[in-house]
């Protein structure tokens, strides 16, 4: 069983629906309920009127058009000068098979929850200057028992469709042909082939879902223009004096493909389910890229959030359906004198939300001025890891902000990637060597999981740590003190306090011999120094808080 969705008016909703909010698909009906015919909508301002008559045009001939322009009498296949004749006020918008193409696939993407059996039809010119519209076809037979029926079925990808700003029409039929024919036909139709199968009888006679008779004679009552063939082939079919499909089905099949070829009699085969369609289904890509081209350009930063928040909402979507999480997120913004701005957001985080990416995309943004007016803009996610689940605690959460990534993520939005570090230990037995500075803040779950798998072989580490109790603060040099055969002088007199600890390594490369000792201030304060073998030298290394 498939179904078909039927997007008419794709080409013009893919170019408007990222240019601002103020342009926005306004459904005429919320109703999902599964009888329900159509789902159809308009484009409206934000006033909810009819927005201003446009109509997108490929060479110079009119491809897709809203209903006010439909009103003046603009229609499909016009050539401009014609256009502007019934409507001298018509906007014209060159047609972006990019974003028609980026607008199937994230639908396919929504979609995807409902069937991993997806095929895409691009929508394309006819040789009689009609447009052969944009689907989205979906095999739903193996997904019936998981939705406990057709009606939860439909109410589901209608409620998906719904948030998005697309008009668009459903039909259900026993192959891909037949979906796609009877979506040009109130829904309630497609229906009438569907037994009402209650969930209990579905779990027992899961193969109960569609009756072929019923829709063979709603296929044979559909004119023979609507054929997905070459209008060549259709013209041969209509000189006959053949109006409908189902009297052209009456041939028998050798008179069909003698007389009319054999695309024509593959294609009613198909159309009838007596022969399988090929599979070409859709395969969700493996990293994230989407670019978004302006009408008009944008010359200010706030113009730009609109399109940010739609192409971070595509971006949760297709994690959520690759269960992936986003390590950075690369935007760029191309403005009209062709230079390029380009800024990368880190994200140490295993999280899936817009609202965090959209925060911290402003926040990087207040740091750019922009120079010219903006055309486009791009947002790439290709370093993906799996997604974690968090480990909630019973308690409330102390809420420290040492473990707060968010807070890390603001601080490197508003100042840059290179103001945070984290410290990471290193296997050295030179003090200065012993920890590094790493931009790679790991997620604070993840570091106390490799810590536990790591304990055995950081167990050593510790306990040559806790020989000697190390400062938190070293100096980035050691610092030469002074000693007068009796005293050490740094600001004061210094005093040992300790025994000595003995360091020696690098013998290789340069050889590091030192003793090291606990020293006390004339005002209290502990500090770490030593003494150089190799330089007869005296030095301050670290300080004691």
């Amino acid at each position: 069983m498939w179904l078909s969705i039927r997007l008419p008016q794709l080409p013009l909703e893919s170019v408007l629906v990222n240019v601002n909010n103020q342009q926005k698909i306004t459904y005429s009906d919320k109703s999902i309920h599964s009888n329900k015919t159509t789902h159809s909508g308009k484009i409206a301002n934000s006033n909810e009127k009819l927005s201003p008559a446009c109509a997108i045009i490929e060479d110079n001939l009119v491809y897709c058009l809203n209903q006010e322009a439909h009103q003046r009498g603009v229609r499909i296949g016009q050539n401009v000068t014609s256009a502007f004749a019934f409507c001298d006020h018509l906007q014209l918008i060159e047609r972006n098979k990019y974003q028609e193409a980026q607008q199937l696939q994230n639908l396919a993407i929504l979609l995807y929850q409902v069937s991993s059996s997806i095929k895409i039809q691009q929508p394309q010119w006819r040789e009689n200057l009609s447009i052969q519209q944009a689907l989205l076809s979906l095999e739903i037979g193996r997904s019936l028992q998981l939705y406990r029926g057709i009606n939860n079925l439909i109410d589901v990808v209608s409620l998906l469709l719904i948030e998005e700003p697309v008009e668009f029409q459903l039909g259900i039929g026993h192959s891909e042909k037949s979906a796609r024919l009877l979506s040009h036909y109130p829904l309630a139709s497609s229906l009438q082939s569907i037994p009402s199968i209650e969930a209990k009888e579905l779990d027992n006679n899961p193969q109960a879902k569609i009756d072929f008779e019923l829709v063979n004679k709603q296929l044979e009552k559909i004119p023979v223009e609507l054929m997905e063939i070459d209008y060549k082939s259709i013209e041969k079919i209509q000189s006959v004096g053949f109006k409908t499909i189902g009297e052209l089905a009456h041939l028998p099949e050798s008179a069909i493909r003698k007389r009319f070829g054999v695309d024509t009699y593959r294609y009613l085969m198909q159309l009838f389910a007596k022969l399988a369609d090929p599979e070409d289904y859709f395969v969700p890509p493996e990293s994230f890229y989407q670019k978004v081209e302006f009408i008009d350009v944008v010359h200010h930063r706030q113009g730009l959030l609109f399109p940010i928040k739609r192409l971070t909402q595509q971006l949760c979507q297709f994690l959520r359906l690759k269960q992936k999480s986003c390590q950075s997120l690369y935007w760029e913004l191309f403005d009209s004198e062709k230079n390029t701005i380009g800024f990368e957001i880190l994200i140490s985080e295993s999280l899936i939300d817009s609202k965090v990416y959209i925060e911290l995309t402003q926040l990087n943004l207040e740091r750019y001025t922009l120079h010219a007016p903006i055309e486009a803009i791009a947002l790439t996610a290709n370093k993906l890891n799996e997604l974690t689940s968090e480990s909630k605690s019973l308690f409330e959460d102390s809420g420290d902000f040492k473990q707060d990534n968010h807070f890390i993520h603001k601080i490197r939005a508003k100042l840059g990637n290179n103001s945070c570090y984290q410290i990471a230990q290193r296997q050295e037995h030179v003090p200065e060597l012993a920890s590094s500075y790493s931009m790679e803040i790991n997620d604070s779950r993840l570091v106390q999981e490799a810590s536990h798998h790591k304990y055995i072989s950081l167990s050593l580490a510790l306990d040559i740590n806790q020989q000697t109790s190390r400062p938190a603060w070293l100096f980035e040099k050691p610092k030469p003190i002074q000693f007068n055969q009796r005293k050490l002088l740094w600001k004061g007199e210094l005093q040992i306090i300790s025994s000595q600890e003995k360091i020696t390594s690098y013998w290789w490369k340069k050889n590091v011999a030192r003793d090291y000792f606990l020293a006390e201030h004339q005002d209290g304060t502990i500090y770490w120094v030593f003494f150089d073998q190799e330089k007869r030298q005296w030095f301050l290394h670290g300080i004691y808080g």
